[in-house]
C-alpha cells in the first residue's frame, strides 16, 4: 500500500520469485541448484531483495535484524547480512555449501549506534580476526555473474571471529596476515585489503543498511573484505593471524 508522496517498495520479480524459492529448496536439501542459464536479466537491486526473501523464508532473523554483516569491494560496493557468527576454534558442518574457500578478514565492533555515515568510524569500539567460509548454493556458482553471487548471500557459509581487542588506527598498508592449514603455511601477507584500507567499506555500508531498512546499531560486527582466498577442503582446520590484532581458528565438517 502507498500514500500520497510515498515511495513504493520495491518488489520482486517473477525471476527473482523463482531463484529464492530455488535458493530456499537448496538450502534445505544440501543440494546444489542447477540454473538453465545464469540470467542477464538479474540485477542488483532484485539480488538484495533476493537476500532479503531467502533469510525471511529461512528464518535466519528471528529477532527482526541482522546483527553482522560482510561488507567490501572498492569500485562496486556490495554486502549481506550474516545469520550465524561462531567463535574461533568452532567446527563448521559444511553440508549444502559448495566450492568451498576461505577468507582472511579483519571484522569491527560497533560500541554506539552511528547517526550517519560520516559518523560510523568515530563508533568503532572494538576488532577481531575473522575467517568467512564462502561457498555456494548453485552448480558453478562460483564462476556466476557478479549479481548472481550477490543473491546467492554473497557466497557467504558461516563467520568465525576471534577474540575482540579495543580498536586503534592503524596503518593499513603495512598490515601482515597469516593463513595455515592443517598446519602448514599457506599465505604471508602484507597489505592485501582490497581497497587498501580495511574501514573502507564502512559509511557506504551505513547508507545501503539504512536503504534497507536495517540500520546498523551498537554491538553489530562488521567485516569489511577479504585479506587472502584458499581454496580449502571438509576436514580442513584454518587458523589465520593478522599482527596485533589477534588470530581465529575453525574446522570444516563435511555433516
Amino acid at each position: 500500500m502507498t500514500t500520497l508522496n510515498s515511495t513504493p517498495m520495491p518488489t520482486l520479480s517473477p525471476l527473482a520469485q523463482s531463484i529464492v524459492h530455488e535458493l530456499v529448496q537448496a538450502h534445505r536439501s544440501s543440494m546444489a541448484w542447477q540454473p538453465e542459464q545464469f540470467d542477464a536479466a538479474l540485477g542488483v537491486e532484485q539480488a538484495y531483495l533476493i537476500q532479503d526473501a531467502v533469510a525471511a523464508e529461512l528464518g535466519w532473523f528471528a529477532a527482526g535484524r541482522a546483527t553482522a554483516w560482510k561488507g567490501g569491494g572498492k569500485a562496486q560496493m556490495s554486502a549481506a547480512p550474516l545469520p550465524v557468527v561462531l567463535p574461533s576454534g568452532a567446527t563448521w558442518h559444511c553440508a549444502g555449501t559448495h566450492e568451498l574457500a576461505m577468507e582472511a578478514e579483519v571484522a569491527f565492533r560497533l560500541g554506539r549506534t552511528p547517526i550517519g555515515p560520516e559518523d560510523i568510524l568515530d563508533c568503532i569500539a572494538a576488532m577481531c580476526v575473522t575467517i568467512e567460509m564462502v561457498g555456494t548454493r548453485l552448480k558453478g556458482g562460483m564462476s556466476a555473474p557478479m549479481v548472481w553471487k550477490l543473491a546467492d548471500q554473497q557466497v557467504h557459509g558461516v563467520l568465525a571471529a576471534g577474540e575482540e581487542v579495543p580498536y586503534a588506527a592503524r596503518d593499513w598498508a603495512r598490515q601482515q596476515c597469516t593463513v595455515t592449514v592443517n598446519g602448514v603455511n599457506k599465505a604471508a601477507l602484507t597489505g592485501t585489503h582490497p581497497s587498501g584500507d580495511a574501514l573502507y567499506p564502512l559509511p557506504w555500508l551505513f547508507g545501503h543498511a539504512k536503504a534497507r531498512n536495517r540500520h546498523l546499531q551498537a554491538g553489530d560486527l562488521i567485516t569489511t573484505g577479504a585479506w587472502a582466498v584458499i581454496k580449502v577442503e571438509p576436514g580442513d582446520l584454518i587458523e589465520v593471524a593478522f599482527a596485533d590484532i589477534g588470530q581465529a581458528a575453525v574446522t570444516i565438517r563435511k555433516a
